[in-house]
């Protein structure tokens, strides 16, 4: 047999023989002894060959550089295989089957409901697993996503009735649905001019008092009644004085959508408009946990972007250098979103990086960008480059954020100053990296590389973390601890505890590859300290995201402070690591009890939270930390099965809150990334006013223009 054959044939070998160990979840005692056997015999073969195959080699490089690839130590490769069968997508179960399967859709393995899926599988098939311990949970069927799938994609969207799309609430309704998406939603998605779209607002309902507005352009009416939807929604959630009807929120969208996001809307070419009620829309679903549709939405709201070259840098002499930062935010906006979403569902993403030049936003503020000089004066001085990959020459180098040097980090040159277009293009860059760690590691091609190169993808990673969080401007430094910033009321509080949740969710989704190295130990096999440094960073990132919250439940700090369109994502995020970890764990390890104690936190706040998809995840973490804690002799709080009793305030506690203790995330890189190499067209332009782009016409005072219905538009 050629070497070629041999090595194509042990890779099937490991191929079946990952699946193998997925199918052992579905069979019985008998059966899953036997694939134990087999998977037993298996490893020992294709560890065998592994070490005896030649290295493969690369067509674009000649012989003399194929010799010098990197070569890794056995017990690495052995744990890379494993990596290969369990942290790659493939599709193992029907999408057609039924309605609820399809609407749950294809889930990636880069998502949390694909970790808890493999922890539920993983104790349906361990050992210890006995009928007198199982849960109600494990009576599902976890072969289906579907089953486990805590999202409302499921559910029906739909009012069940006609509605007048050009009916508006009251202004004082309107302005609160208005300032409650301004003030919770917009710095992290500027995808609207702000101040332009609050006067257009004002004016638009002061000429409703006087009774003397035509009906509005049918996009901007949309774009508005999904600003609406988005403030409702959170009202529902955060429950403020004024909380809307719990049917507002779908009331909204219907209207929205009857306007423009219908048959004939989506079959016209795309404008400005278009692409901003499709990412409104896309952020919508997202709020209200439908992840299937708000991924299919935002990705047609990405196409229509690219369709009017949103995605490359704008050179377009007739717009003022503004004009071309709102349309570089809208990008980003829609970039930012994706990428969230992508994390979500685990689906890939429907742009390539290197197929975009469009800049990264300016650090300045809505007010600072009208001032064109100031940003001229940053685009020629290249502070924000553009979204290669390679263009993240401007960060610092590498760099220790150990514990005894993090609180000394003074401030340097070319820091921007805190503000929400700093706190923005952060929010931006971070989002940039962790789309570079699901690229690198999560999809198919992953399996082309060697456990050298995987190495040193997460080395390189880390240290791009680690070199955004050094150039923060020092009001975002969330692993900073400065006089007056344990309160909730210190400035910029919101966006640190922003910042903290997406920086932990990036070093999780970086590090959870390696978390299958702790069933080495279970093993009694001992894994590289690589992979094991990378395990512990897993789970101590977990935690960090759960020391963020107080100890007492109140979900008011979450929806005044946290990203709450997905924070139940975070935390369930945070809990799939701690499962895992348990899963892979036994009954005498030390450390079962603290991380049991993490399980619980999380599964308190979800339950304190008043949602449907709260209440969905709350469900699930529950039942599945049972199914680990009678497996483990666990102890399980009777209070985690009832209603919480505490009411429900309408004001946010002064809590004191500890974001991320300084050095709890920070890591040297030489110590723990550290990795040694071995030796061997105007027309189609969008309509701009004086002040800003915003994809319709704002007429002088006195042109009544503005306000004429446009039925085919």
């Amino acid at each position: 047999m050629s070497v070629s054959n041999g090595a194509s044939v042990t890779e099937r070998c490991m191929q079946m023989a990952g699946l193998l160990k997925k199918l052992r979840g579905f069979a019985d005692e008998e059966d899953s002894a036997r694939i134990g056997e087999l998977l037993e015999a298996t490893d020992e073969d294709t560890f065998e060959a592994s070490q005896n195959a030649p290295a493969i080699s690369n067509p674009d490089t000649n012989d003399e550089d194929s010799r010098s690839d990197y070569r890794f130590e056995a017990r690495t490769t052995e744990h890379a295989q494993r990596w290969e069968t369990e942290s790659l997508d493939l599709l193992d179960e029907n999408l057609h089957e039924n309605d609820q399967s399809r609407a749950t859709g294809f889930v990636g393995q880069n998502s949390e409901v694909q970790w808890l899926r493999t922890f539920l599988l993983s104790e349906h098939s361990s050992d210890d697993m006995t009928p007198a311990k199982t849960s109600p949970l494990t009576t599902l069927n976890h072969e289906q996503v579907s089953a486990v799938t805590y999202y409302l994609d499921s559910q029906s969207i739909e009012l069940g009735y006609q509605v007048d799309p050009y009916s508006l609430p009251s202004n004082e309704v309107a302005q609160q649905l208005l300032s409650a998406y301004m003030e919770k939603v917009h710095d992290s998605f500027p995808i609207l001019p702000r101040k332009l779209f609050e006067e257009q607002c004002r004016k638009y309902f002061d000429a409703l008092k006087q009774k003397c507005a035509p009906r509005l352009n049918r996009k901007w009416q949309a774009i508005l009644n999904l600003v609406f939807a988005i403030g409702a929604k959170y009202s529902h959630l955060a429950k403020p004085s004024w909380e809307a009807h719990p049917q507002d929120h779908l009331l909204y969208r219907a209207r929205a959508c009857a306007l423009a996001w219908n048959d004939s809307s989506l079959e016209q070419h795309p404008d400005l408009p278009q692409i901003q009620v499709a990412g409104l829309l896309a952020f919508y679903y997202l709020s209200v946990g439908q992840v299937s549709r708000a991924w299919i939405v935002v990705g047609m709201a990405i196409r229509y972007a690219v369709a009017l070259g949103l995605h490359v840098r704008n050179e377009d002499r007739s717009a003022s250098s503004s004009k071309r930062e709102v349309l570089i935010r809208v990008w980003w906006s829609l970039s930012h979103l994706e990428r969230q979403i992508n994390i979500t569902t685990g689906r890939p993403s429907a742009v390539f990086e290197l197929d975009c030049s469009v800049p990264l936003p300016a650090p300045f503020s809505e007010q600072q960008i009208v001032d064109s000089n100031s940003v001229n004066t940053l685009r020629r001085s290249s502070l924000t480059p553009t979204a290669s990959p390679t263009t993240y020459q401007h960060f610092m180098g590498p760099r220790s954020l150990s514990n005894s040097g993090l609180s000394d980090i003074t401030p340097r040159s070319g820091v921007p100053e805190a503000n929400p277009g700093s706190y923005f293009t952060a929010t931006v860059q971070l989002s940039n990296i962790t789309q570079s760690v699901l690229t690198s590691l999560y999809t198919a091609g992953t399996k082309t590389r060697s456990p050298d190169e995987l190495q040193q993808a997460i080395s390189q990673l880390g240290q791009r973390l680690d070199d955004w969080y050094a150039k923060l401007p020092l009001d975002f430094a969330f692993q900073m601890h400065r006089p007056g910033w344990a309160t909730s009321q210190s400035p910029f509080h919101r966006e640190r505890t922003f910042l903290t949740f997406q920086f932990c969710s990036a070093k999780i989704l970086l590090t959870r590859p390696c978390l299958i190295s702790l069933k080495g130990i279970w093993n009694q096999k001992t894994p590289t300290d690589f992979t094991q440094r990378m395990a512990s960073m897993c789970i101590e990132t977990a935690k960090a995201v759960v020391e963020i919250l107080p100890d007492q439940a109140h979900p008011l700090f979450l929806y005044e402070f946290g990203p709450w369109w997905t924070v139940v994502h975070n935390l369930t995020q945070a809990l799939a690591v701690f499962l895992l970890a348990l899963s892979y764990s036994h009954a005498t390890f030390q450390d079962n009890i603290a991380l049991a104690a993490y399980c619980t936190k999380i599964i308190r706040w979800l339950r304190s939270m008043d949602d449907p998809l709260s209440e969905r995840a709350y469900r699930l973490a529950l039942n599945s930390f049972e199914v680990v804690a009678k497996r483990l002799s666990l102890p399980i709080s009777e209070d985690l099965f009832y209603e919480p009793q505490l009411p429900v305030s309408r004001m946010v506690p002064d809590i004191e809150t500890q974001l991320v203790h300084p050095g709890t995330l920070s890591t040297a890189p030489e110590m723990v990334y550290g990795y040694t190499e071995p030796a061997i067209s105007p027309s189609g332009y969008p309509i701009y006013d004086q002040s800003a782009a915003t994809g319709m016409y704002i007429p002088p005072p006195g042109d009544r223009s503005f306000y004429h219905h446009q039925r085919n538009s």
